[in-house]
């Protein structure tokens, strides 16, 4: 049957109506009567009827103002319109939205009658056009699988209604469900030089071909019921059904070791949280791309779970300054100092609850993968095989995400100082440190050329030329890395360190010391002690 929404502010009229739908003898039943425009527009909305019956002059606004209303929204629905008049301009304006009839009150059973019957043939004759294109779509599948995939996540169409057609279509066949979890895969861009190439050998259509097959074959291959789109030509979708999130951490890093192999380029690829229904699945891919997006600030070819970018954006400006000063001392590479800080900031996070300590820790590791993205010294690839945000969103304890993320800071420390080193000759490896041995003494670079058996002159021209930076800058940095080092013992006076940095004068060290720093050391030991 076919439904009818009858609109007419005049009560008899509408009785009238209903009772000729029900003496016809058509396929037509009235699901529903409107008095007003504003609750015909209520009632299609909750209703679609399959036609519309509008009287043009309702109380409130035209008949033909909810026509157009309707038709923004849909261009299938048979509108009849009904008028006590006739007008030339209502006519025209019926016209133009389509409309399939236009009866002059009173009406007869007869017109009536022919007039539903003119709507039924034109629900009919739509109805077998769409089964025509979905049989079109069907035969092309995979690419009508796409379509639906990116309707529902995109919600390009009502969920309800692509949910259907997914259904008919079995699109997750008999054994799975959920819960679902969306993967958001953003191809890297390659370097201009492999741009080039890869221009000019025409492989660059043929490299976006493959990356548009090859995320769901990863991610299938895991075992997991993958199903995915190409969102654009750098983007996949990736839906995975009945796939734990350990599940879905590995069907991402299936994907990510398929790209590197297959394409010999990186992926970042961005996790959703689980849900139980298909309904919230546009949240899930929104979640997916916020996620890959976030790649930017933590590193690219990067596993990011949603969950790990909503625990750090909440205090993302509230980092405590001895977790700033950690972050320094990583950057700068000193194990030493990093292991001090890191036993005392252990200690107090180990009493907080689990939240907390997730928010706190995921915020940090968010500003160390940032400093291995940025830092140009640090090479990125041999830090690649540890997902940092994976491995914390498994974690259910405080206690282990501290311990975690403690070896975490230790390891990056040790990278950071290698990634610096790496490729200084050995020669100048030794003069660095010598430097560090001998912060004590007087008259550095003299010492040290005779140590290297060079002359002073070419010494400072050769340590700039290696190291990047000058004699005097890298002896001077060192200096205030070792004394924030020493400070952070208790037990060591001020006048203690400032002798073994080399400063015969505690006040002299004190004044170069905040200088340097921006705080004195009894300053900086009240705020880090």
């Amino acid at each position: 049957m076919y439904r009818l929404l009858i609109v007419d502010d005049e009560y008899h009229i509408r009785e009238g109506l209903k009772l000729m739908v029900a003496e016809s003898g058509l396929s037509v039943e009235v699901s529903d009567v409107a008095g007003d425009g504003e609750t015909a527009l209520r009632l299609y909305t909750e209703q679609r009827p399959d036609m519309v019956l509008l009287d043009i002059n309702l109380p409130d606004m035209s008949g033909l103002d909810v026509a157009k209303t309707i038709r923004d929204k849909d261009q299938q629905t048979p509108l009849l319109f009904l008028t006590g008049y006739e007008s030339m301009t209502y006519i025209r304006q019926a016209v133009s939205l389509q409309a399939v009839d236009y009866l002059l009150k009173p009406v007869t059973s007869e017109d009536f009658e022919a007039a539903l019957s003119r709507a039924e043939d034109r629900i009919a004759q739509w109805r077998r056009s769409e089964e025509e294109a979905i049989h079109r779509h069907r035969s092309l599948e995979p690419l009508y699988r796409e379509h639906l995939l990116l309707d529902l996540l995109q919600q390009r169409r009502p969920a309800a209604e692509v949910i259907r057609e997914m259904d008919g279509l079995r699109f997750f066949g008999e054994t799975s469900g959920p819960p679902y979890t969306v993967l958001c895969c953003e191809l890297e861009e390659a370097s201009q030089q492999e741009a080039a190439a890869s221009k000019s050998h025409g492989s660059m259509h043929k490299s976006c071909h493959v990356f548009a097959g090859l995320a769901g074959e990863a991610a299938a291959a895991t075992g997991a019921k993958a199903h995915s789109a190409a969102v654009s030509r750098d983007r996949r979708v990736v839906l995975l059904a009945t796939a734990s999130c350990r599940a879905a951490e590995r069907a991402a890093q299936q994907i990510r070791q398929a790209v590197q192999e297959r394409l010999s380029q990186s992926v970042s690829i961005g996790i959703s949280r689980p849900v139980q229904r298909m309904e919230q699945l546009p949240e899930a891919y929104e979640e997916a791309v916020q996620a890959a997006e976030h790649r930017g600030w933590v590193g690219y070819s990067q596993i990011i779970p949603y969950e790990s970018i909503q625990a750090a954006e909440p205090n993302s400006s509230q980092l405590l300054e001895k977790e700033l000063l950690m972050i320094t001392e990583i950057r700068a590479g000193n194990d030493a100092a990093v292991h001090a800080i890191l036993q005392e900031w252990s200690g107090q996070l180990a009493g907080l609850p689990f939240k907390q300590v997730k928010m706190i820790v995921t915020q940090l590791v968010l500003f160390v993968m940032r400093i291995v993205q940025s830092d140009a010294s640090v090479g990125q690839t041999s830090m690649q095989e540890h997902d940092p945000l994976l491995e914390l969103s498994r974690l259910r304890h405080g206690p282990e995400m501290v311990d975690y993320v403690s070896r975490y800071f230790v390891r990056v420390g040790r990278h950071v100082r290698e990634s610096r080193e790496k490729g200084i000759p050995r020669k100048f490896q030794r003069a660095k440190e010598w430097i560090r041995e001998h912060l004590q003494e007087d008259g550095g670079l003299n010492r040290l050329a005779e140590y290297m058996n060079m002359s002073p002159k070419y010494l400072s021209a050769r340590f700039k030329q290696v190291t990047g930076e000058s004699f005097a800058d890298y002896q001077t940095r060192v200096r205030f890395e070792r004394a924030r080092e020493l400070l952070l013992d208790p037990n060591r006076k001020v006048a203690e360190v400032a002798e073994l940095v080399g400063f015969t004068d505690t006040n002299y060290f004190s004044i170069a010391f905040k200088k340097h720093t921006g705080l004195t050391p009894t300053e900086f030991r009240k705020t880090f002690l």
